[in-house]
């Protein structure tokens, strides 16, 4: 039985605040002088699932597509996690720059392993962490 590896990749995005004046060079770089916002020495986070399209999906193999090249990464591995979740969380904050929340984390897929057998059964997405630097509001769109 294979277990299909859920296309979601997990941001653990918290609150930033202007930590001093501005960069000189700002105007071109885009480069702001953050730093993570605490509250009772607590950061202030949210978490986020994204799910991963990859255009080539849509493609069929008359139109050019590769058979041989995988769709989507596969999560569960490490290494594919970590290339995928740079890209990600680098885009994810440019794409918000004007808002004050930076990714702070990435988490993948994690497999769910029957003990008994030792096959995966299923995949578990990340929670958010409730530690003593961070607390996670509730899912909410930023």
């Amino acid at each position: 039985m294979s277990v299909h590896i859920p296309p979601v990749l997990v941001l653990i995005v918290c609150k930033v605040a202007i930590a001093g004046p501005p960069d000189q060079n700002a105007p071109m770089t885009g480069a702001q002088n953050l730093e993570w916002a605490t509250e009772n020495s607590m950061m202030r986070c949210r978490r986020q699932e994204l799910q991963l399209y990859d255009p080539a999906e849509g493609l069929s193999l008359t139109a050019g597509g590769d058979p041989t090249s995988p769709v989507n990464p596969n999560l569960a591995e490490s290494t594919q996690c970590a290339r995928t979740g740079i890209a990600v969380a680098s885009n994810w904050d440019i794409a918000h720059r004007s808002a004050a929340w930076r990714v702070w984390r990435v988490g993948c897929p994690a497999p769910i392993v029957d003990l008994k057998s030792g096959q995966v059964i299923g995949y578990k997405l990340p929670e958010c962490p409730h530690r003593d630097i961070a607390v996670c509001e509730v899912d909410a769109a930023i």
